[in-house]
């Protein structure tokens, strides 16, 4: 398939509004992603707004771990945004064939090498008043610059790359968000409680940390590899957020629980901010200095429970 002078190679992906193709330009070696929306979707004045405000928001980044844009082309069925091409997948995928492959989650110096950039990305974003709205492992790309890597699932040497700005959008000074938007697994209580329709959440306002809450998911699923409120059922899931309550394994170090508790607070007003979050020690100090907890110690801030440590997000302080 042709769409000007890009030669569509094959469907690497399917979105709900369309799919992603792999191709490239005429008289160029290097690949691109084509991601294209129909438009007969953008019909719907608010699918058409989140398209608008995809490309404007991309025009309007420029960083080293987020989606660069190349160009926007239209047929009379589909729009096209053109962008780079990454070439290691998904972390969602990467992470389901590392723990296959070796039968337990990322190692904290692993977690740190993403989430740093993870958070670069995001710290980026927040400052220019941007939510992404939809951060998640099947939104974060990795990329590699040599082939032997990404065979080799070499993360360590890859560039991890922010995707899907389908649902962000600026935030000005003092402005809420309302519209409910992203993946369940990854929404805040705000955000889970509005979906649900529970009574007075209907009006209830919510601002960037947000983003923060889906951080600590994400880092979460990193380091344990599993949801911290696993769940099949919309009514368990929101049960369990609202209780803000999850397990860590005695395993993980000091600094990555209080990473972890940074983020993933009920209440959005004790999450750290992303330049706080940014100068956390889990991010900034030598993995092998970390400190493994002392179980006698922290007695009377946590509750064991089947030599897992059981954190209450709502009330706990950070350690």
């Amino acid at each position: 398939m042709e769409i000007d002078d890009y030669h569509l190679i094959k469907l690497i992906a399917k979105t709900p509004f369309g799919e992603v193709y792999l191709g490239l330009k005429k008289g160029n070696p290097k690949k691109y992603a084509l991601k294209k929306i129909k438009t007969k979707y953008l019909k719907n004045p608010k699918a058409f707004k989140y398209l608008e405000n995809e490309i404007s928001i991309l025009k309007d980044v420029n960083h080293p771990n987020i989606l660069k844009i190349i160009d926007v082309k239209k047929t009379l069925e589909d729009v096209y945004i053109i962008t780079e091409y990454y070439n290691g997948g998904t972390l969602e995928e990467y992470l389901e064939k590392y723990i296959k492959e070796k039968n337990k989650a990322f190692s904290e110096e692993i977690v740190q090498y993403i989430m740093k950039q993870v958070i670069d990305a995001i710290k980026y974003l927040h400052n220019k008043k941007i939510m992404h709205r939809d951060l998640n492992l099947s939104n974060i790309l990795i990329n590699y610059e040599n082939a032997n890597d990404r065979e080799n699932w070499n993360i360590m040497k890859g560039k991890i790359k922010i995707i899907d700005f389908g649902f962000a959008r600026y935030l000005k000074k003092g402005e809420l968000a309302k519209s409910i938007l992203g993946s369940p697994f990854y929404m805040s209580p705000i955000l889970l409680n509005k979906i649900n329709k529970s009574e007075g959440y209907n009006d209830t306002e919510y601002d960037e940390k947000e983003d923060i809450w889906s951080l600590g998911i994400i880092c979460y699923e990193l380091l344990v590899g599993k949801n911290p409120f696993d769940s099949d059922r919309m009514n368990e899931l929101l049960g369990k957020v609202n209780k803000g309550i999850y397990y860590i394994p005695a395993t993980l170090s000091k600094e990555a629980i209080s990473f972890l508790n940074c983020m993933i607070k009920s209440n959005p007003k004790q999450r750290l901010n992303i330049d706080n979050l940014y100068n956390h020690p889990f991010l900034n100090k030598n993995v092998k200095e970390f400190n493994k907890i002392d179980i006698d110690e922290l007695k009377n801030k946590i509750i064991i429970n089947n030599s897992k440590i059981l954190i209450d997000s709502k009330n706990n302080e950070d350690f």
